[in-house]
C-alpha cells in the first residue's frame, strides 16, 4: 500500500513538473496537451493500482485470486454487451484525445453546442457558453468536432456602406485603421497579418457590404472584431463616411422642406 501510495504521488509531482516546465517555456501547445490527458491519465492510474493492491492483498491474505480473475474477465464480457454505449464512449473518446481534436481552452462546436473546454473525462466533455451554461456531451455523442481556436483564427467583418461611398476609398480607409491597429503595442502582438479586403460581398437596396477579415492569435479573434469595430466606426464618424442609417436619415431630412412647401401652396 506505502508503495502504490509513493507511485501514485511520484508520477503527480513529475506531470505537474513537467506541466509547469512547459508553460514557462512557453510550449503553450504541449502544455494544454498534457493539461488535456492529465486528467485521463490520473483516473486509469488509479484504477490499476486500485486493482493490483487489491490483488496483492488478496493473495497475502491467502485467497486464490486465480478464480477471481478468471470470474471477473466473464462479467467484463457481459457488462460490455450490456453498456454499449459507455464502451462507445471511451473508445470514441480515446481516438478523440490521441487524435489531438480538442484540448482544455479551447473553443469548439460538438454536438451542436458551442463554447470552452473546461475539462475531458474518460466519456464526456464539459463544456461552457459564453452565458455561463455548463454542457456536458458524451463522447458517443460528438460526429464531427469544429475547433474555432486551432493554430490561428480570422476575425471576419461585414461592412455595411452608404449606396453613394466608392469601393476604393473605402478600402484605403479600413486598410488605415487596421494598420494603426495592428501598430498599437497592445494588439501587435495578437494581431498576425495585414487587413484581408475580399470585396464587395453583396447589395442591398440601402447599402453595399464590404467583407474584411483580420489573422489573429487562436482565441483573440471575438475581441479583435470588436476592437476593430469600434475603430471603424470613429473613422467613419470622423471622416463624414455614410452608412445605411446616415444615408437613409439624410434623405429623409431633405425631403421634409420640399413636402412642407408643397402643403403650403
Amino acid at each position: 500500500v506505502l508503495l502504490a501510495i509513493a507511485a501514485w504521488e511520484s508520477i503527480n509531482a513529475v506531470a505537474a513538473r513537467r506541466l509547469a516546465t512547459l508553460a514557462e517555456s512557453s510550449q503553450l501547445a504541449r502544455a494544454g496537451r498534457l493539461r488535456t490527458l492529465l486528467p485521463l491519465m490520473r483516473t486509469t492510474l488509479f484504477m490499476v493500482i486500485v486493482l493490483v493492491v487489491g490483488m496483492i492483498a488478496l493473495s497475502a491474505i491467502g485467497v486464490n485470486i486465480a478464480p477471481l480473475i478468471a470470474g471477473a474477465s466473464v462479467i467484463g464480457i457481459a457488462v460490455g454487451f450490456g453498456s454499449q454505449k459507455l464502451v462507445q464512449d471511451l473508445i470514441t473518446g480515446l481516438f478523440l484525445l490521441l487524435e489531438n481534436s480538442m484540448q482544455v481552452g479551447d473553443v469548439v462546436t460538438v454536438a451542436s453546442m458551442t463554447g470552452t473546454v473546461e475539462a475531458l473525462s474518460i466519456r464526456t466533455i464539459r463544456l461552457r457558453a459564453t452565458d455561463g451554461s455548463v454542457y456536458l456531451i458524451p463522447f458517443s455523442a460528438v460526429t464531427t468536432v469544429t475547433n474555432q481556436t486551432r493554430d490561428y483564427s480570422y476575425a471576419v467583418l461585414d461592412i455595411s456602406i452608404g449606396l453613394n461611398e466608392e469601393p476604393g476609398p473605402i478600402e484605403t480607409v479600413l486598410r488605415e485603421v487596421a494598420a494603426e491597429m495592428q501598430a498599437d503595442p497592445a494588439w501587435q502582438s495578437i494581431v498576425l497579418d495585414k487587413l484581408d479586403v475580399m470585396g464587395v460581398e453583396k447589395l442591398t437596396d440601402t447599402a453595399w457590404v464590404m467583407r474584411v477579415r483580420l489573422k489573429t492569435q487562436p482565441s483573440s479573434r471575438w475581441a479583435v472584431t470588436r476592437e476593430l469595430n469600434r475603430r471603424i466606426k470613429m473613422r467613419f464618424d470622423a471622416s463624414a463616411i455614410e452608412s445605411p442609417f446616415t444615408s437613409h436619415r439624410s434623405l429623409s431630412r431633405d425631403l421634409l422642406p420640399a413636402a412642407a412647401e408643397g402643403q403650403v401652396a
